[in-house]
């Protein structure tokens, strides 16, 4: 599947960022060690919770000492308002294929999902920024010291639609088993973000065109389980002040802003159920359509 045009260096844009980069893309802590975290800091909490499942971002890199996740980080905001314990299970540096071989072989894991009430999936950055960061020669810090050569442009835009075939083909199976071991759930799943300002209008827009493709692909496998999608894409648009200066990651702001999204999402969830059909997307746009004209009505 191709997803984008021809793509230069202008198709890195989420790591076309001023040195030092701060991105985890090696897992800087074992899925084990992540649960030692969580389970220690939910215990005495009140029953029910939220199990939060996804890389860096759901972990709150950089908001702490990254030792464990941050109290700041999204998950931990939406438990406050809903009354929940919460289980953070971001582990920094994940890719969908990480976190589908992780519910499929991690048993604690599969235990916590199977427990909760709510589940939110946040995942798929990294498919697209470690093909990129690939290319980066040993010790540079900043793409803008880099050119790329034609063969390598092109190299490059295989790697992001293999990236977004990945997104797509391992979101759908993550929340397959996620309904499996507990279709109960209230399920959340949210979108990408593009995390480079709007003044730069060519790496903005390129890095729109690639965020856009995989946004694309996780909504359709988040509609046709009928599960709620919690809009990160629109929430960060236009707020720089939501991604820490020289990094990717969100601020305390944004991910407050990531928070308010998932509750917006678990107040939807009946509806999107309601939706859900082998034909969800369609069923989702015509549901979508009919509230605008009750809405103009």
């Amino acid at each position: 599947m191709t997803i984008l045009g021809p793509i230069a260096i202008a198709s890195v844009a989420m790591l076309t960022l001023p040195a030092p980069i701060h991105v985890s893309l090696q897992a800087s802590h074992a899925a084990t060690a992540v649960h030692t975290m969580a389970h220690s800091q939910t215990a005495n909490r009140s029953a029910g919770s939220l199990v939060a499942l996804g890389d860096s971002i759901t972990f709150g890199f950089n908001l702490g000492d990254n030792r464990a996740p941050s109290k700041l980080a999204f998950p931990y905001l939406i438990g406050a308002k809903e009354h929940d314990s919460v289980m953070d299970l971001g582990v920094p540096g994940w890719t969908s294929s990480n976190l589908l071989h992780a519910l499929q072989s991690d048993p604690s894991m599969r235990s916590d999902v199977a427990k909760a009430t709510i589940v939110t999936i946040d995942i798929g950055s990294n498919d697209l920024l470690q093909p990129a960061l690939a290319l980066l020669p040993a010790g540079a810090t900043n793409w803008n010291d880099i050119a790329l050569t034609a063969d390598q442009s092109a190299q490059l835009a295989t790697r992001l639609s293999t990236g977004v075939e990945n997104i797509a083909t391992n979101v759908a199976s993550i929340l397959h088993d996620v309904h499996a071991l507990n279709p109960k759930a209230t399920v959340v799943v949210y979108d990408l973000y593009n995390p480079l300002p709007a003044s730069d209008r060519s790496l903005y827009m390129a890095a729109q065109a690639a965020v856009g493709a995989a946004n694309v692909q996780i909504a359709k496998d988040a509609v046709a389980y009928g599960d709620a999608i919690a809009d990160a894409f629109d929430a960060f648009a236009g707020h720089s002040n939501y991604i820490l200066k020289n990094d990717v990651h969100p601020t305390a702001a944004g991910q407050a802003a990531l928070a308010k999204q998932g509750e917006t999402a678990i107040s939807m969830s009946a509806a999107f159920r309601s939706v859900a059909a082998p034909n969800g997307w369609n069923s989702l746009t015509q549901w979508l359509g009919q509230q605008l004209v009750n809405g103009l009505s």
